[in-house]
């Protein structure tokens, strides 16, 4: 079994965008969020169960993805809040903050194992960006913020080539 090793500096990078190619990893004018601490990327059906009176045990069946990506990022001023040079991005343009407040869909992907070989896997796909709430406190002299991306749609595996 293979070890995918995110410690390499080139694996579970997230990149935003406001297309898909400016979203692909390494892309010039692609959001690069940095400083994330964690990250998950969350595929799950959704599921019903139900009874009948001829069994002891309950059965289920599936039903469509709830697909999203959930992190924690130590809060940048450029990336929340806007980078007033990057004019062909809008993501990276208008910041974290204002494109959730906008409600505006994203494009983005994550560096699953590496970036720029061939054979290097991510995942992509769009949705919105939710969940910010920056906070600080005594103990840490950072803002730290969850963030999530609700994924509208199917999530995509992509392999470089």
């Amino acid at each position: 079994m293979a070890v995918i090793n995110v410690t390499t500096g080139d694996q579970a990078i997230l990149t935003l965008g406001n297309s898909s190619t400016l979203a692909t990893p390494g892309a010039t004018n692609g959001m690069v969020v940095p400083f994330v601490q964690d990250i998950t990327i969350n595929a799950t059906p959704g599921t019903v169960r139900y009874s009948t009176l001829d069994s002891t045990a309950s059965s289920a069946f599936t039903t469509v993805n709830e697909n999203s990506i959930s992190l924690n990022v130590l809060v940048d001023e450029t990336t929340m809040f806007g980078e007033s040079g990057n004019a062909d991005n809008t993501v990276a343009l208008n910041g974290l903050l204002p494109t959730s407040i906008n409600k505006t869909e994203v494009f983005f992907s994550v560096a699953v194992t590496g970036t720029g070989t061939t054979g290097d896997i991510n995942i992509s796909g769009k949705g919105f960006i939710g969940g910010l709430a920056p906070s600080a406190s005594i103990d840490g002299a950072v803002w730290l913020s969850p963030m999530e991306i609700i994924v509208n749609g199917e999530l995509t595996k992509n392999v470089e080539s």
